[in-house]
């Protein structure tokens, strides 16, 4: 990697447990928040009336990622993955995941096709699947897209 090269968006792969041979088209979502308490409005204050403000971290959040792929015509894994994270809508009961989350990365690479950075992410879950408009005489692509709801995201590279 050249000294001080910047990364193109266009260079990244996301992959899942079992979903990481897929044709990525979007990744969008990933976001991690320090939840605050006590940084906008005074908590107290002191002699001489003086306001007292600090910001407090009181937690994390992580956004949903939301993952858009090239839909393959004998490939329904997306689907599966998940139906696998919910009961049967009229019937109810557990998962056939029974809970299960998957890990997976977010790689982005440099010019030279070398990873160059690298989000870690763990227990993952398909919160939401949706596959792509129909329409006679369209030229674009058919994809399926999910959201990913996550427990983790850690850069480690």
């Amino acid at each position: 990697m050249a000294a001080g090269e910047i990364l193109a968006c266009s260079k990244f792969y996301v992959s899942f447990d079992g979903l990481e041979d897929l044709v990525v088209k979007k990744v969008s979502g990933v976001a991690i928040t320090l939840e605050t308490a006590g940084d906008s409005t005074p908590f107290g204050v002191t002699k001489d009336g003086k306001s007292q403000i600090q910001a407090t971290v009181t937690g994390t959040s992580n956004g949903k990622l939301t993952v858009e792929y090239v839909a393959a015509a004998d490939d329904h894994r997306l689907l599966d993955w998940y139906e696998s994270n919910h009961s049967e809508p009229i019937e109810g009961g557990g998962s056939s995941s029974k809970g299960e989350r998957k890990t997976g990365a977010i790689v982005l690479y440099n010019q030279g096709g070398e990873e160059a950075a690298r989000w870690d992410i763990t227990g993952a879950m398909c919160s939401s699947y949706a596959m792509s408009g129909f329409e006679a005489g369209a030229s674009d692509l058919a994809t399926e897209t999910v959201e990913v709801a996550i427990e983790s995201l850690h850069r480690v590279k």
